[in-house]
């Protein structure tokens, strides 16, 4: 219950938390009359209403019209190709880091840098310092602002737990084989429970990445540009993820999950554990009791002691270049990111803010729903993994990457043959990207402490 009273008393917090600070007094109305238009690729009713209220807001303090648009996520990789193609993208855009590849070379989104200037100071360290350095050193500048930030974690039934003696301490490092070895001890089909939420659909191959990235010292490839993960530590490490559904510790149709059904099966009773995001945590804090889950901290390799997890933005901000006022949307993102619409907005979506000014909400603290996320990000052996690469990986990630993870789940194929499919595809990317592209640096891990 101490919990539950506080993320209550947070909530209330943010509506006062920054009482002085009249933003009527502070925007300028040099634009008024303007019209601007905003693309969410995520929407429900949650963000929805929330960008909603805050336009009008914004209306009401800068006479800039806001026109709210939005498209399902599912089909959001598509229909902003097809605007991007023909010239017609919103103003300002959320977006997902695995598209930046083909924004950036398609030169559909405009570079930040210029407009972030001084401004730089008022974001916390792990945005200035881990998210902008990735950014700037795969695309060469800064093409988002983030909506918020994202750890991921391990969300474990502790009820579960509880009657089957099982003690987890998320203040303590564990490894992947611990975890293997809780969702072993969780299933139990007989009673209809099963230890993992397999993520078997879109997505599904970004943990298996993260896992094997392990083994690599976080890196995908070396830093001549060739493939890391087909090795056969890798190879090894690819079996041991997949073993979880061909054991039969995860649902058989979960092959076909995505986050959603991930999210409904954890917290029906289904699944004894998630693997995903903070934003989650907003979920469960509604729909489940205090004593029925907990999050433990990303597993540690057992190569090298590092956690590698892959926190970052779940979606960012982007200034399209087809707008034809760039300040004007400037000063909408300026807005959308100020301390006290950070705090409202991640109390909301269940991130933790980019602004320091924001991120000292109680519900942040050890004791809060959210302290085992910010415990790891404090610790000195936590680093964020190389992504996929600095090309255009869009159409990959839409399919073959969680495809040929499929084949081999239903015997089509061999576990070899699956991932050497994919490291295939990612090496024909990187040789491409590299050929034209010769002096890029090649993406290491990044440690969020350092």
């Amino acid at each position: 219950m101490k919990k539950r009273l506080m993320f209550v008393a947070a909530l209330a917090l943010t509506g006062t938390l920054f009482a002085g600070n009249t933003l009527a007094e502070e925007w300028t109305r040099e634009f008024e009359g303007e019209s601007l238009t905003f693309l969410d690729v995520a929407p429900n009713d949650v963000r929805t209403s929330y960008y909603e209220e805050l336009f009008e807001k914004f209306y009401e303090d800068t006479g800039i019209e806001v026109e709210y648009q939005s498209v399902p996520w599912d089909d959001a990789a598509d229909k902003i190709t097809v605007l991007g193609a023909s010239g017609n993208l919103p103003d300002i855009l959320t977006t997902w880091s695995g598209w930046l590849g083909q924004f950036t070379e398609s030169e559909w989104v405009v570079p930040l840098s210029d407009y972030i200037g001084d401004s730089i100071d008022e974001y916390t360290d792990v945005i200035t310092d881990c998210y902008w350095k990735s950014e700037k050193t795969r695309y060469g500048d800064i093409y988002t602002v983030p909506d918020g930030w994202m750890v991921k974690g391990i969300y474990v039934r502790k009820d579960w737990c509880e009657e089957l003696g099982i003690e987890l301490d998320p203040t303590q490092d564990w490894t992947w084989d611990d975890y293997f070895d809780l969702v072993e001890k969780l299933t139990d089909a007989e009673k209809g429970r099963y230890g993992a939420t397999y993520r078997g659909a879109r997505g599904g191959f970004d943990i298996i990445l993260t896992y094997m990235q392990g083994f690599t010292e976080g890196a995908t490839f070396d830093q001549d540009g060739k493939i890391l993960i087909n090795s056969e530590e890798c190879q090894e490490a690819f079996k041991k993820w997949t073993d979880m559904y061909l054991n039969g510790y995860a649902p058989e149709d979960s092959i076909n999950w995505g986050f959603a059904e991930m999210v409904d099966n954890f917290k029906g009773g289904l699944t004894g554990t998630l693997i995903n995001d903070s934003e989650v945590a907003a979920t469960l804090i509604d729909a489940m009791e205090d004593d029925q889950w907990m999050v433990m901290p990303f597993p540690v390799s057992a190569k090298d002691g590092i956690c590698y997890n892959t926190m970052g933005a779940p979606y960012a901000y982007s200034m399209s270049s087809f707008c034809e006022n760039k300040d004007a949307a400037w000063l909408l993102l300026q807005y959308m990111t100020t301390a006290e619409n950070q705090a409202d907005y991640c109390v909301l979506t269940g991130q933790i803010p980019i602004k320091k000014e924001a991120s000292d909400l109680d519900y942040y603290s050890e004791d809060g729903y959210y302290g085992a996320f910010l415990h790891q990000m404090n610790q000195e052996n936590v680093a964020i993994p190389a992504t996929y690469g600095p090309f255009d990986y869009t159409d990959l990630h839409q399919g073959l990457l969680h495809e040929e993870v499929q084949s081999y789940l239903l015997g089509d194929e061999s576990a070899e043959d699956a991932l050497n499919n994919i490291c295939t595809a990612l090496q024909e990317r990187m040789d491409e990207y590299l050929a034209e592209n010769p002096d890029t640096e090649i993406e290491t891990a990044l440690f969020v402490s350092k």
